[in-house]
């Protein structure tokens, strides 16, 4: 990568932890690399115990999420002034039991939607990069922050396929 700069991370919503930012301009060249040795984990998934017992919890910080969908609301539309938006609640589930609302926002309801009406034989798993975490009710939730978040709804990503394969082995234990 050339002509980037780096400068201090201390924007009002933050996607990583780190001290300092990496900042694209116009004239940065960004080449992909094949190098096994590249570290390609591309989230830092939150455990969802973290949230529900409000450990550690910086507001300002975004997070990763993945879960399973286990119960979903209708969607709701959302009007400020002339804009309509529309938003949809989810709740999600990690291979531990432990539950997180997760409030979903414009594109991501159209994305998420026609998978919520589908059969039930395989479990919905969900990986949300980039969610914000806020408290209501003295309960911490995720949503969705503007064009932020993305949605990988089944996917073949490694964590989403770890994540599959530890709620399958927690589910086969607590039948037996």
């Amino acid at each position: 990568m050339l002509q980037s700069e780096i400068g201090p991370n201390n924007l009002k919503l933050r996607t990583t932890t780190h001290k300092l930012k990496l900042t694209f301009t116009q004239k940065t060249f960004v080449e992909e690399t094949n190098d096994p040795s590249f570290h390609m984990n591309i989230f830092n998934l939150r455990p969802f115990h973290q949230l529900t017992n409000e450990h550690d919890v910086d507001e300002t910080e975004l997070l990763d999420v993945v879960g399973q969908v286990v119960t979903y609301e209708d969607v709701k539309t959302y009007n400020q002034g002339d804009d309509q938006s529309f938003l949809i609640n989810v709740v999600l589930e990690d291979d531990q039991r432990n539950r997180i609302m997760a409030t979903l926002w414009s594109e991501l309801v159209d994305q998420i939607q026609h998978h919520l009406n589908e059969s039930a034989d395989e479990p919905l798993i969900v990986v949300f990069p980039h969610m914000k975490p806020q408290k209501y009710r003295g309960n911490y939730s995720v949503r969705s922050c503007w064009y932020q978040t993305k949605i990988w709804i089944n996917s073949t990503l490694p964590q989403s396929i770890e994540f599959k394969s530890r709620l399958l082995a927690a589910r086969q234990s607590n039948i037996e």
